[in-house]
C-alpha cells in the first residue's frame, strides 16, 4: 500500500470556490435538475429585515439575480407604490418568477426579464438595487465589471443592498465566502460608501439554519 493509499479520503470532497467564481452553467443546470439550493419558496429573511427598516422605500427597485421571484414579490406587496425590475440569467427561473407575480396580481408593477448579469446594462436608473446572493458567485474579473454596472444603475445617493455568504460559513456547498474587508473594499472601489454591514443568515436547502452571510447597505 502506498502512502497516498493510506491517507483517508473524504467521500464528499469540498470544492472551495475562489477567484475563478462559480461556473455560469451551474445555475442553468441547477434549475433544469430542480437542485437550486437557493430556491426555498419564500423570501430571504434578511430581505424582510431590510424591508422592515425602510431600505426599499426609494424606487424604482432593481432586483438582480431575482431567481424565482419571492424577494421581489414580498417587497412589492409591502410597498404598493413601488415599481420593480427583476432580472435573472436563467429563463426557467424567470418564467417561474412571472408566474409568482401573476398569481399575486403584481404583473403591472413588477417586470421580470432574462439578463446575463455579467453583461447586463439597465436602460433606466433606480433608487434601490437588491443583490440577494449574486456578488458572491462572480470571478474577481466579473465582480469588478458587475459592481461598476450596479453603481451606474443607482441614482445619486441611492442605495444598494447586498446579502452574500461570509467567511464565517465553513460548511460545504455554496459559492465563495467573502470576508468583511473584501466586500467593503470591492464596494468602495466601485464608488459606494458602506452605511451598514452586519452578520445575517442566507437560507438554502443545503445549510440547515441558514448559511453565515453579510447584510450590507451601501450608498452611491
Amino acid at each position: 500500500m502506498s502512502k497516498e493509499d493510506r491517507v483517508p479520503k473524504s467521500e464528499n470532497p469540498v470544492q472551495e470556490i475562489g477567484a475563478e467564481g462559480v461556473v455560469h452553467q451551474v445555475f442553468h443546470d441547477a434549475y433544469r435538475e430542480s437542485k437550486a439550493a437557493w430556491v426555498t419558496g419564500r423570501p430571504q429573511p434578511a430581505v424582510m429585515t431590510a424591508l422592515s427598516r425602510g431600505w426599499f422605500d426609494a424606487g424604482p427597485l432593481l432586483d438582480l439575480g431575482c431567481g424565482t421571484g419571492e424577494n421581489a414579490a414580498a417587497i412589492a406587496k409591502e410597498r404598493p407604490e413601488l415599481r420593480v425590475l427583476a432580472v435573472d440569467a436563467v429563463p426557467q427561473a424567470v418564467e417561474h418568477a412571472r408566474t409568482v407575480m401573476s398569481a399575486a396580481a403584481l404583473d403591472e408593477r413588477v417586470r421580470v426579464e432574462v439578463g446575463d448579469l455579467r453583461a447586463f446594462e439597465p436602460s433606466e436608473s433606480f433608487g434601490t438595487v437588491l443583490d440577494a446572493g449574486v456578488l458572491h458567485v462572480f470571478s474577481d474579473h466579473d465582480r469588478t465589471a458587475y459592481l461598476e454596472m450596479v453603481a451606474r444603475a443607482v441614482l445619486p445617493e441611492g442605495t444598494a443592498i447586498f446579502i452574500e455568504f461570509s467567511d464565517a460559513e465553513t460548511r460545504p456547498r455554496g459559492p465563495r465566502r467573502l470576508a468583511r474587508e473584501e466586500i467593503c473594499a470591492a464596494l468602495s472601489e466601485a464608488g459606494f460608501t458602506i452605511d451598514s454591514i452586519e452578520p445575517t443568515r442566507y437560507e438554502t436547502t443545503a445549510h440547515p439554519g441558514g448559511a453565515a452571510a453579510w447584510l450590507v447597505r451601501a450608498i452611491r
